[in-house]
């Protein structure tokens, strides 16, 4: 944005901003009011910031664009109450935003893509600017994101693994990791419940429940020999744990062959 030659103002303080902040910086210079969302870090305590549609009707009182950079958007409704401080794309499509942005993996489970969405006006600006040729993805990151905006619209989010796996119940990862157990033994391994965090800059510290399948001995040595083969666990109370919240069925019989290989049964 400084490249573009924009002037960048920031309003209120770390920990607490208000709309009378944004109000109070504008001037006949200014041209956007912008709000960009906490990706990967949270503040707690006594903080206070400014929802979007308190931004979007300030813009819109004010002949000003509005501008959201939602780092990581999501589309159906996030299990765990996960969503309660977040707002979903559609909801934010609704306020007829000038423009957002948001990336295409993360929560939105498909490509490393930024994606930009907003008026059809703004867009056609966005698309003649130089900078676009230097930046924009090839066909092969567009067709993949055009198979998961497909399985979006057909309400198949099976084919979105992210999405996926955070959908799952801890009753169905229990009976996955159960399944594992019985195959290992209990004497090398048993179940665990835990916690776990999304990760890859979206929902900074909202954790979740989650079931992990804990691998017996010495955690750090675990740890390297599954490195070694290609699987990555965490150590959580000295214990090495597969954590069933990132493991698809489809690679379970492998893993299983990989964890009888360790353990040396």
């Amino acid at each position: 944005m400084k490249q573009s030659g924009a002037l960048l103002c920031e309003v209120g303080a770390t920990n607490k901003t208000k709309i009378v902040d944004y109000a109070d910086a504008i001037n006949e210079k200014t041209a956007m009011l912008m709000k960009v969302h906490q990706s990967n870090f949270s503040i707690e305590g006594f903080s206070e910031d400014v929802p979007y549609e308190n931004l979007k009707q300030l813009a819109s009182k004010n002949d000003l664009l509005d501008y959201y950079d939602l780092g990581s958007g999501y589309v159906p409704k996030l299990p765990y109450n996960l969503g309660n401080k977040e707002h979903s794309l559609s909801e934010i499509l609704e306020c007829s935003p000038s423009l957002i942005s948001f990336s295409g993996d993360k929560l939105f489970g498909s490509v490393q893509a930024g994606i930009i969405a907003g008026r059809a006006d703004l867009i056609e600006k966005l698309k003649k600017n130089q900078l676009l040729r230097m930046l924009r993805v090839d066909k092969i990151t567009l067709s993949i994101l055009e198979e998961s905006i497909k399985a979006y619209l057909k309400e198949e989010f099976e084919q979105i693994p992210t999405l996926w796996l955070l959908f799952r119940s801890v009753e169905a990862l229990q009976e996955r990791a159960l399944h594992i157990k019985e195959i290992i033994g209990e004497t090398y391994c048993d179940v665990v419940e835990s916690e776990t965090y999304m990760g890859g800059g979206t929902l900074p510290n909202r954790r979740f429940p989650t079931i992990a399948l804990h691998i017996k001995g010495k955690a750090t040595t675990l740890e390297k020999k599954f490195r070694e083969a290609h699987v990555i666990g965490r150590i959580e109370n000295d214990q090495f744990l597969l954590d069933f919240r990132t493991i698809l069925p489809s690679v379970e019989e492998k893993l299983t062959g990989i964890i009888k290989n360790i353990v040396g049964k």
